[in-house]
């Protein structure tokens, strides 16, 4: 995609999210709903583009424009969904690093080292949230994973 496209992109998946999110509230409280939500919420965040800002910061020097929005929209759909028990204190740190993220790109001339810091943890720290939240999907749905070659 180029520039231009993506933050549209990340645009409509938030709105998809965001409604079905919505839907789910209107809904009934069922185990199926609520996966629903977290995997809408994990693919937003999968899909968001953290990969690309942190490397257009380190690589480049340089901050994409919509990299600021991109973490306040990955923040909210962070709080606002309702993660399975046992990823609700990782969420709470991933939602953490995504504000640190924003905070660090705030302001006309933000600190290159700062928001390169900032992007490479939101960046990883998403990976480990993402890698916890499919397993307990997978584990839920019954889906048999191979296991991790050894590195």
């Amino acid at each position: 995609m180029t520039n231009t496209l993506w933050p549209r992109a990340l645009l409509a998946a938030l709105l998809i999210g965001v409604i079905a999110l919505a839907l789910a509230a209107c809904g009934d409280d069922d185990k199926s709903s609520s996966n629903a939500d977290v995997v809408s919420a994990i693919n937003i965040i999968d899909k968001a583009g953290l990969h690309d800002i942190d490397d257009s910061i380190a690589t480049k020097q340089t901050i994409p424009a919509t990299a600021r929005t991109t973490a306040l929209h990955l923040q909210t759909v962070t709080l606002l969904t309702e993660w399975p028990k046992d990823l609700k204190d990782p969420a709470k740190k991933l939602a953490e690093t995504f504000g640190d993220l924003a905070t660090a790109l705030d302001g006309t001339k933000p600190d290159l080292t700062k928001a390169g810091t900032a992007a490479h943890n939101a960046h990883e720290v998403s990976h480990d949230f993402s890698h916890a939240v499919w397993d307990a999907l997978q584990k839920e749905a019954g889906v048999q994973t191979a296991p991790e070659a050894a590195d």
